[in-house]
């Protein structure tokens, strides 16, 4: 089957529209068949759409995420640091990793109604995302794309929650950031994409700026780690285990953001050593415990 045309879809200005309208011409799912158990699929109380509408409000959120408009504008500004056009203009395999990031959205919750059990009085889905990224890697090549971009799709749906899990033990060790790096194959920024596009979609309507600020500061505060511990560049003169330690920081929003500034500081050269990397991270901390 010609892929082209889901990655035709997947590159116009509203995917989701035109995801919705294959799914209205019954190509979508004859194409993909697993995403057809979504649908009417009803999910926990948190969750404001099925199984299958959750999918595709998520390409929506992720349509707002990656076009022009407030949403990209807000969180462009979180992860200033970043440069965006550079990160998100690769190709896989000669599809556009914009494109990989709205399927990846579009997938992620494909094997929910498959491993859903009830557990303790409650609706749960155990290790749907390894499980949804062992059906996309099969169902994926027999659409036509080759192993690369396939590959990256299953990465992401397999690890689309693990920013979650990552701080929620309280303080994120470089040790655990390293490792979540490595599993990841370094494509740090399209998981927190596919990441937040998940939770936009998961409240629908209920969903506010501020809920979109908060996943802004945690984007911002995953992929600064992320980047801190990576082997590219001059080693940080200041790691996340040294500002927990140095700062009695916990992991978090403050965290994140301080660390930013610290290597954003080295990289331009306006620190050089580690004495000064601590003392321009007990400013930028004392600033912005001063301004909330």
């Amino acid at each position: 089957m010609d892929h082209r045309k889901l990655i035709d879809a997947l590159m116009a200005p509203s995917a989701a529209a035109a995801l919705r309208e294959l799914d209205r011409e019954g190509w979508l799912t004859g194409a993909i068949p697993e995403l057809e158990a979504g649908r009417g699929f009803v999910q926990p109380s948190l969750h404001y759409y099925d199984v299958l509408d959750h999918n595709l409000a998520a390409v929506a959120a992720a349509d707002a995420i990656l076009s022009d408009g407030d949403d990209n504008a807000e969180l462009r500004a979180a992860l200033e640091w970043l440069d965006f056009e550079a990160s998100l203009a690769r190709q896989f395999d000669g599809v556009p990793l914009v494109a990989l990031i709205k399927l990846a959205s579009l997938l992620h919750d494909v094997a929910k109604p498959g491993t859903a059990i009830f557990a303790e009085g409650r609706l749960r889905f155990p290790r749907h995302g390894p499980r949804g990224a062992e059906m996309m890697r099969e169902r994926l090549p027999a659409l036509g794309f080759r192993d690369e971009a396939a590959g990256l799709v299953a990465r992401l749906i397999r690890y689309h929650l693990r920013p979650g899990e990552l701080i929620k033990n309280g303080v994120v060790t470089d040790r655990a950031v390293r490792r979540f790096v490595t599993d990841l194959e370094g494509h740090v920024l399209p998981l927190m994409l596919v990441s937040i596009a998940d939770g936009m979609a998961t409240r629908g309507p209920g969903y506010t700026r501020e809920h979109y600020r908060r996943h802004c500061a945690f984007a911002n505060y995953v992929t600064a780690r992320a980047w801190a511990v990576s082997e590219e560049g001059d080693p940080p003169l200041l790691t996340g285990d040294d500002l927990i330690a140095e700062l009695d920081l916990s992991g978090g929003r403050l965290l994140g953001a301080v660390l930013t500034s610290v290597r954003r500081a080295q990289f331009e050269r306006a620190i050089t050593t580690r004495h000064d990397a601590l003392v321009l991270a007990r400013s930028v901390l004392e600033t912005l415990k001063a301004a909330e």
